[in-house]
């Protein structure tokens, strides 16, 4: 039989999708069902006296902290309630859940609860939030997290550079902005259990949330994922999950919850805004002698996976580069700003917009070419990274480079003989899988079937191609057509928990799980369940979480217009060049490449959440300004023919990397026609354009 992975092999949902009938969590209905409505806290900071619901209609629910067995979502911190209580500490914050017949109905029962309340002084940043005399956003004080790691003798290494680059720069909050806003439906089945079908990342998590927050054994509740119309991060906690859990188990009845765009845009999760500093100091030949990076995040009201996206930003602040001298330090703060958590990329498109700046500049006053000196400091297998992690996976940036420099974007770069014309290159790495000391394991089952075999696997497709890219790994080594093969997965009740759909781990982890059971057939089983653990790094530096065993590797380049009279940034063409192991599906491939560089573009030119007073500025689609299909630039995608040992037919995880480094080589290309201004602010909108030209 002819070998499947490495080919392009058609998505198994598209044909559903596009004709319209796969069946997303909005979909779901029931007769007697009641519809959501969220009442939410018009202010960012205060004390919560009184939630009254004495004008309730008589035909109406309502339920708030009170009603609740535990009202506390477990998350990595445990500081975040279901509903406020006795403290408000972020606008939209929900403070109860109404339930009425039609969606009108429970939107005016929502209306007709008051809320009493205290106002406390909002808390706006993260280095405002780390000062003495800020309020206090949770009890045991602003400072959620923080990491320090030096490497070396980074403050004497300096003295021994020929350069020595610094400054700082600020990066804006980030919507996710998928398609398909958060949504739920619950129902009970015919044994009473709680029966909840979501639009999220980890279905096992969404039971475990409803078990403690209602007090509940697990064979009371079953949850599943739907159809998911994008995640990014943002559904990888509750978003509307509990809400209808809990309606449900009180009223008995059916209960559905969707947010409306302006709800999601003003109080889902966020990509963490970011205040970097770096220093660097090179050789005369370009070589990265030493750095320093100091990084603070703004996790909003709760931490959620902040801590996580701390570590692992700092972890990817110095790059992919061999650097005898580091340090890193980072905090990550409390505000009254919506909370941030995960999202693509996860902390590294902060640190990387600082780190390769400097690099392309330093690149300009030493002049040696963009290409080289990233060369000269690329890490190779054995290397010890940032941290001092050794290399032990494959490390294809070397590689990647040398791919990069001999395509067609190069060569135009090296020729271009247009001043308006601008040109930036970029570098980056990201992590795969949990990290050290986090539990990372996969559990899949393959059984025969009369039309083949079914394979279960618990982590979630959020329309990054998983479900395919595992059939295609179990047709090959099952020997039989795709066809032939049927998934389940993601459904508390037939499949095994293996994890969120995160760290762009699926299918490196449930694939090797995948291969495993295939073998057990081969074998002459008739069904074979087995788990498969990510491989963990051995070095120790004190951080859950750190350091990662596995990364992927990019380049990025970028072609940039510039309006001198208004400032505006027209980005016409990236070019991409990935090492993430053996790529399993090409098609796939390029589909999430492209889609990280339109999300990146976004990032660079146009995307921001605004506050003032802790209330997001921006609530639609209108204001909250995305690129679309007219808005992204040419894009091209090659990738390195490398294999991964430990992988699933030679295969690491690839899903976040395209969105690492492509503001960066954007921003160095706009410098590239303005050498003597400095761009240290995203978005790159063009009166900051205007603005710096001037300075």
């Amino acid at each position: 039989m002819d070998r499947l992975t490495g080919t392009g092999v058609r998505r198994l949902d598209a044909p559903d999708k596009a004709r319209g009938i796969a069946k997303y969590a909005a979909d779901y209905t029931a007769p007697n069902m009641l519809y959501l409505a969220l009442v939410r806290a018009e202010v960012a900071h205060a004390d919560l006296l009184e939630v009254d619901a004495s004008a309730l209609p008589k035909d109406a629910f309502c339920f708030t902290a009170k009603d609740l067995a535990s009202n506390l979502l477990p998350s990595i911190m445990n500081d975040q309630p279901v509903f406020a209580e006795d403290k408000i500490r972020f606008w939209g914050e929900p403070v109860a859940v109404v339930a009425a017949a039609t969606p009108q109905k429970a939107r005016e029962a929502a209306a007709s609860v008051k809320l009493r309340w205290n106002p406390l002084p909002v808390v706006c940043g993260a280095k405002e939030a780390l000062q003495k005399e800020a309020a206090t956003v949770q009890k045991a004080g602003n400072v959620c997290s923080e990491f320090h790691c030096v490497k070396g003798q980074p403050q004497h290494a300096f003295d021994e550079c020929e350069l020595v680059l610094e400054d700082e720069f600020f990066l804006p909050t980030q919507e996710h902005g998928y398609l398909e806003p958060e949504a739920a439906f619950c129902q009970k089945d015919e044994k009473g259990r709680l029966c909840l079908v979501a639009s999220t990342q980890n279905a096992f998590a969404d039971r475990e949330m409803i078990c403690h927050v209602l007090d509940l054994p697990q064979e009371k509740v079953a949850c599943k994922a739907a159809v998911v119309g994008g995640g990014f991060g943002g559904k990888d906690g509750n978003t509307a999950q509990i809400f209808p859990a809990i309606v449900t188990y009180f009223t008995g009845r059916p209960s559905k919850l969707v947010f409306t765009r302006t709800e999601s845009i003003r109080t889902s999760y966020k990509r963490h805004s970011a205040t970097v500093h770096v220093k660097m100091g090179f050789t005369k030949e370009g070589i990265i002698h030493a750095f320093e990076g100091e990084m603070w995040l703004d996790t909003g009201a709760y931490a959620a996976l902040g801590p996580a996206v701390l570590s692992l930003g700092t972890e990817h602040l110095p790059g992919p580069y061999r650097i005898e001298h580091v340090k890193v330090d980072g905090w990550l703060a409390y505000t009254n700003n919506t909370p941030a958590s995960a999202m693509r990329g996860f902390g590294a498109p902060q640190g990387a917009m600082a780190t390769e700046c400097l690099i392309s500049q330093a690149a300009v006053k030493l002049g040696i070419d963009q290409v080289e000196i990233r060369r000269k400091n690329a890490l190779r297998k054995g290397d010890a990274g940032a941290l001092g992690q050794l290399m032990e996976h494959s490390v294809g940036l070397q590689e990647a480079l040398d791919q990069f420099e001999c395509s067609d974007f190069y060569k135009e770069m090296r020729t271009n003989s247009d001043p308006g014309i601008g040109y930036g290159i970029a570098a980056g790495m990201m992590s795969s899988g949990m990290g050290r000391g986090i539990p990372d394991h996969a559990t899949v089952t393959i059984e025969k079937i009369s039309t083949g075999y079914l394979v279960r696997v618990g982590v979630v497709d959020i329309g990054q191609g998983s479900e395919t890219a595992l059939a295609m790994l179990a047709a090959e080594a099952l020997e039989v057509p795709i066809s032939a093969i049927e998934m389940r997965m993601a459904n508390t009740d037939e499949t095994i928990d293996s994890g969120s759909t995160a760290a762009s781990r699926s299918v490196y982890i449930c694939g090797n799980a995948l291969l495993a059971a295939a073998e057990k057939i081969k074998a002459g089983a008739n069904s074979a369940t087995e788990q498969a653990v990510f491989p963990e790094n051995k070095t120790d530096v004190g951080m859950p979480g750190l350091p990662h065993t596995l990364y992927g590797f990019i380049v990025q380049g970028a072609k940039v217009r510039l309006d001198n009279a208004t400032g505006a940034v027209t980005v016409l063409r990236v070019h991409n060049t990935t090492e993430a192991g053996r790529i399993l599906n090409p098609v796939s491939m390029a589909g999430q490449i492209f889609g990280g560089i339109a999300m990146s573009t976004g990032y660079t030119l146009s995307e921001e959440i605004r506050w003032r007073e802790g209330r997001s500025l921006e609530d639609s689609f209108a204001s909250y300004v995305m690129p679309t299909a007219l808005d992204v630039p040419q894009m091209t995608s090659d990738n390195i023919d490398a294999y991964e040992p430990t992988g699933p037919a030679g295969a690491k995880g690839v899903a976040e990397a395209s969105t690492v480094a492509l503001a960066p080589a954007i921003a160095a290309a706009v410098e590239n026609l303005l050498p003597q201004t400095r761009l240290t602010e995203l978005p790159l909108r063009r009166e900051k354009i205007l603005a710096a030209t001037k300075k």
